[in-house]
């Protein structure tokens, strides 16, 4: 049950990092015509896999260790994707 809360969690933060603008235009053109045209529905199950995955340990553990375990998923997966998606360089005087 876990494992799959947080293979859902990966899923939804991956869906919403390809339908961002910045990845949009990274894309291929047969991917970027496919992500320009199916944003809005790629976002929406993005935030079904988050539902499905706080449901499924709110099912299991009850509803505030459900939803703070969902947390305490997401957050380093949402550190990641932030550290991979900026390009980070450091300042050289």
């Amino acid at each position: 049950m876990i494992f799959f809360s947080l293979l859902l969690t990966f899923i939804g933060m991956f869906l919403l990092y390809r339908s961002s603008a910045k990845q949009i235009t990274k894309a291929k053109a047969t991917q970027q015509q496919f992500l320009k045209r199916f944003k809005t529905q790629i976002s929406i199950s993005a935030f079904v896999c988050f539902l499905v995955a706080v449901s499924l340990l709110c099912l299991k553990y009850g509803n505030s260790v459900g939803f703070i375990s969902w947390w305490i998923f997401a957050t380093p997966v949402t550190f990641m994707l932030v550290l991979l998606v900026n390009e980070l360089k450091s300042n050289k005087k």
